[in-house]
């Protein structure tokens, strides 16, 4: 919730608070509370209640929309093991460092960048690459697919569910011999 959000909510429940506390004296018998809530509330006086009122659904309408819209933040780390002596993080940003790496060996493979995605069976990649023209497109990303699935596995322990390949470009110059 944003500073602001956090703002209104303070105002909205302090206001709702305090006219539920006049409303409870008003019905407890204390009369003080019933003069106050007749001259805000009198029908004569329109001017007071409607904006009032206006600025409270305003409010209550904006909190309920804060509340169900929800902003998919991604997790910036995934527990690998947990022990008595605490617990093991691997940061996703290390994962999609290490697809990039993996896919970057593959022979005719060119400029990667890896994502990590939610999907339902649990964690996957979503890999863009560019690769040479000299390179068959269906078998190097089934190549990038695997190794990246193996090796992930293989350093991590994390299951990779599902690797999904863009190829972006066919780059028409060839890397360089270094």
């Amino acid at each position: 919730m944003n500073p602001f959000d956090r703002f209104i909510f303070t105002v909205y429940s302090l206001f709702v608070t305090l006219l539920f506390i006049l409303f409870s004296a008003v019905m407890l018998g204390w009369t003080a509370p019933w003069i106050l809530l007749r001259d805000v509330f009198y029908p004569g006086r329109p001017e007071i209640f409607w904006p009032l009122m206006a600025v409270t659904i305003l409010i209550g309408i904006r909190l309920f929309w804060v509340s169900i819209y929800r902003r998919q933040k991604r997790p910036l780390h995934v527990v690998l093991a947990e022990n008595a002596l605490g617990q093991v993080n691997l940061s996703l940003s290390a994962v999609e460092d290490l697809a990039n790496k993996v896919a970057g060996r593959i022979q005719g493979v060119r400029e990667v960048s890896s994502q990590m995605v939610e999907v339902p069976q649990g964690v996957g990649l979503k890999v863009q690459a560019s690769v040479t023209p000299d390179i068959n497109v269906p078998n190097a990303s089934a190549e990038i697919q695997n190794m990246i699935k193996e090796k992930v596995f293989e350093i991590t322990g994390l299951q990779v569910s599902s690797v999904e390949v863009h190829i972006q470009s066919i780059s028409v110059t060839k890397p360089r011999v270094e």
